[in-house]
């Protein structure tokens, strides 16, 4: 079985446990209000922020723009006070573990497409200009292809394999504290146009 296949079966529980907790599903359902859109921008923002800090360390060409991009949606919208710093610790050792951080945090592409076209449903964000997040770019599934392709060409040895499958049910377990999580941050402020 390939990698891509295990790390897919490992962590079909836990993906499925998160995606009910997300509140993406409301942009699903197309009841998503502004302040929970901001609230989950915020969200995934501290999520990727961190996983993608981690992931860097040992994938140096690896390019962290989830957060950059989630950055650039909070400013549109006002958020741009104190953002918490941390919600515990993510932490990558190695670059099995990496690329096993990696594979949840790219995966997200393919869940990101849905979303970004059922955004243009939701009326409660038709004062948005621009989605900068979920902005339905097919390069992104681009990204992906490239990372399940160099996925299958890390030579693992099984000890890694165990480690890159471990990381990946720690990074989904990471995002489910996030979502669960209390954020004290002002999530209504007046609504800045950009001019972008």
């Amino acid at each position: 079985m390939k990698i891509i296949e295990k790390l897919k079966e490992e962590t079909r529980e836990l993906h499925e446990q998160i995606e009910d907790k997300n509140l993406a599903r409301q942009i699903i359902d197309h009841s998503i209000d502004l302040t929970t859109y901001k609230l989950l921008l915020l969200q995934n923002y501290l999520a990727y922020r961190e996983t993608e800090t981690e992931i860097q360390k040992f994938l140096p060409h690896y390019e962290s723009k989830k957060h950059q991009q989630l950055k650039q949606d909070l400013q549109q919208l006002g958020i741009t006070g104190e953002i918490p710093s941390k919600n515990g610790i993510f932490e990558c050792h190695s670059k099995a573990e990496a690329l096993g951080a990696a594979y949840v945090v790219e995966g997200s592409a393919l869940g990101g497409m849905v979303l970004a076209k059922n955004l243009q449903k939701c009326a409660a964000l038709d004062e948005i200009p621009r989605h900068y997040f979920f902005n339905g770019d097919k390069n992104n599934m681009q990204d992906w292809k490239a990372f399940k392709e160099e996925l299958e060409n890390y030579p693992f040895t099984p000890s890694e394999e165990k480690m890159a499958i471990e990381k990946a049910k720690d990074t989904f377990r990471f995002f489910e504290r996030i979502f669960d999580r209390e954020l004290n941050v002002d999530l209504n402020p007046t609504f800045k146009h950009q001019g972008q």
